[in-house]
């Protein structure tokens, strides 16, 4: 069972490039719909996250879970498509 931890903390309010759903480079926002795993990089570091997708007309939740913790709910981000191939996630808040 995987637990997602960064290697630093993750601020809410700052902008992640999502280079990486389940080990291939996304092609649209329908990839972030479902139970997936993020590579996400920012500052030069990769960021491991996991959890569920739910899509939206222009955007996707996405709810980082800690499956060591019976899949307790880590954090909420929201996925956009900055176009080009181009995805960026950004934290909402921290539980």
């Amino acid at each position: 069972m995987m637990v997602a931890q960064p290697d630093e903390p993750v601020e809410s309010g700052q902008s992640y490039l999502i280079i990486a759903v389940d080990g291939q480079p996304p092609a649209g926002l329908d990839d972030f719909a479902g139970d997936i795993h993020l590579t996400l990089t920012r500052n030069g570091r990769e960021l491991q996250v996991a959890g569920s997708g739910t899509r939206n007309p222009e955007t996707v939740r996405f709810y980082q879970k800690d499956f060591g913790l019976h899949q307790r709910d880590l954090r909420v981000w929201v996925i956009t498509d900055g176009g080009g191939d181009v995805y960026h996630a950004e934290p909402l808040s921290a539980f």
